[in-house]
């Protein structure tokens, strides 16, 4: 985690359970789900038993967002996620 600058969201991705690291890598890749389907792919395809409270923990954590109908990377994670894929690119 050395390459992500933001102390916070570093310690916040550091204590994250297996489960959580799972749904978070989800919406790496995806970014922004609308809220159905993401919790049929989560139980579907990843195998994650109860996705909606692993979801409703990381907004808790800060590192998702609820929108209107979707859930997204948080704003302040899709920054330093941007920022260690510029890094390179000076």
């Amino acid at each position: 985690m050395s390459f992500i600058n933001d102390d916070n969201i570093k310690r916040k991705l550091q204590e994250l359970s297996p489960e959580e690291l799972k749904v978070l890598e989800y919406f790496i890749q995806n970014v922004s789900v609308g809220a159905i389907l993401a919790v049929r792919e989560l139980k579907m395809l990843y195998r994650v038993e109860d996705p909606k409270a692993i979801i409703r923990r990381l907004i808790d954590k800060g590192l998702l967002e609820q929108g209107y109908g979707c859930f997204s990377l948080s704003r302040p994670l899709r920054e330093a996620l941007f920022q260690v894929k510029n890094a390179g690119k000076v």
